[in-house]
């Protein structure tokens, strides 16, 4: 575990809670900063992308090379980790957003987001598209992982840049209403985010191998500015449209963060500012339960919107977001622990 990594996830998906909190806009004090800072949450879901597929291959690569671990051990791992937190909030969305027996099905089995159709990919719990998004990289995973291997760093960045034309020729073609969804939702472009993450990976271990002089004071100015030229996307993003902002706009400074977060796995220290600060315990802890909250936010915005004033309860505005904010804190903990952990082990045992 890359702690720093592991930290910022808790932060990236606050981000994706902050984007669903549209209730606050009705506030006169805070319509401008949900619209302005908000509702830019969605690149939340970008870092995942790419994290996942950097976290992916930094633990799976060797053992697939090595042949220390079966395709069958690797899927069922990835089954056990997302499946089980997936399904009960699927299950927990469907008393308010049950739209017809195909749309279950498709959101059992992890399909809604193949579908163009917001009835589909927006149904029942709205941010498991990702998760529909999630499988079909992991399905990929090992094939990725040993063609990336193979490929020379000139056609990795042939690649990435490959992506970028791809993505430009798409938003040149696409119709306004066809947008969002081939660059935002669908597998099949949003992949891109994660093959990115698999070579940023062949990056670090170049750093690793060249053995750089680790400079704590000169690598703690270059982690600031990463965080730094973030802000300062977020600041320009209105000169950018947003079918861009869903995913290439922010490839660049998302790949630096995931670059300094993982200073300790480059150079074997941790002795810079940020990395120490992220790697507190409660921080860790916080991004382990990440998943959790990623998915249990949006129903318990919905269910405490819908039941307001509720046995005489009446919350509004700031108090309102706060108090759904600390809901789904606690539910996702004990969902980490009473949920994840323990059907993790036992799909593990079960089909192992």
């Amino acid at each position: 575990m890359i702690k720093p990594l592991t930290s910022l996830r808790f932060f990236f998906a606050f981000f994706v809670f902050l984007s669903h909190l549209y209730f606050l806009e009705k506030e006169k004090n805070m319509e401008y900063i949900v619209k302005n800072l908000f509702s830019e949450g969605f690149l939340g879901v970008s870092f995942f992308f790419i994290l996942s597929g950097f976290i992916l291959a930094l633990n799976y690569r060797e053992k697939f090379q090595n042949k220390t671990i079966s395709l069958r051990a690797f899927y069922i791992a990835r089954f056990a980790r997302i499946y089980p937190l997936f399904f009960i909030t699927m299950l927990a969305a469907v008393p308010f957003a049950y739209s017809g027996i195909k749309v279950l099905i498709c959101n059992t089995f992890l399909l809604q987001s193949y579908i163009p159709y917001e009835k589909y990919f927006f149904s029942l719990n709205a941010p498991s598209w990702s998760i529909s998004d999630e499988m079909f990289f992991y399905a990929l995973f090992p094939f990725l992982i040993g063609i990336t291997y193979k490929l020379g760093s000139f056609i990795k960045i042939l690649l990435c840049f490959s992506f970028i034309f791809l993505i430009v020729i798409l938003n040149v073609t696409l119709a306004e209403d066809q947008a969002h969804y081939w660059l935002y939702i669908s597998p099949f472009v949003r992949v891109f985010d994660f093959v990115l993450g698999i070579l940023l990976l062949d990056f670090c271990l170049y750093l690793k191998k060249i053995k750089t002089d680790f400079n704590p004071k000169l690598f703690s100015l270059f982690e600031v500015s990463a965080f730094a030229l973030l802000m300062i996307f977020f600041l320009c993003k209105d000169y950018v449209s947003i079918s861009y902002r869903y995913s290439i706009y922010y490839w660049l400074p998302m790949c630096l963060i995931i670059l300094t977060a993982a200073n300790s796995f480059i150079f074997e220290k941790k002795e810079t500012f940020i990395s120490n600060m992220l790697s507190r315990k409660w921080l860790v802890y916080l991004g382990e339960i990440s998943f959790g909250f990623y998915l249990i936010h949006y129903l318990v915005i919905f269910y405490m919107i819908r039941y307001d004033g509720f046995m005489g309860i009446h919350l509004e505005g700031l108090p309102l977001a706060c108090a759904m904010f600390i809901v789904t804190l606690i539910t996702s903990i004990f969902a980490f622990e009473k949920i994840e952990k323990p059907f993790n082990k036992k799909i593990k045992r079960l089909l192992s």
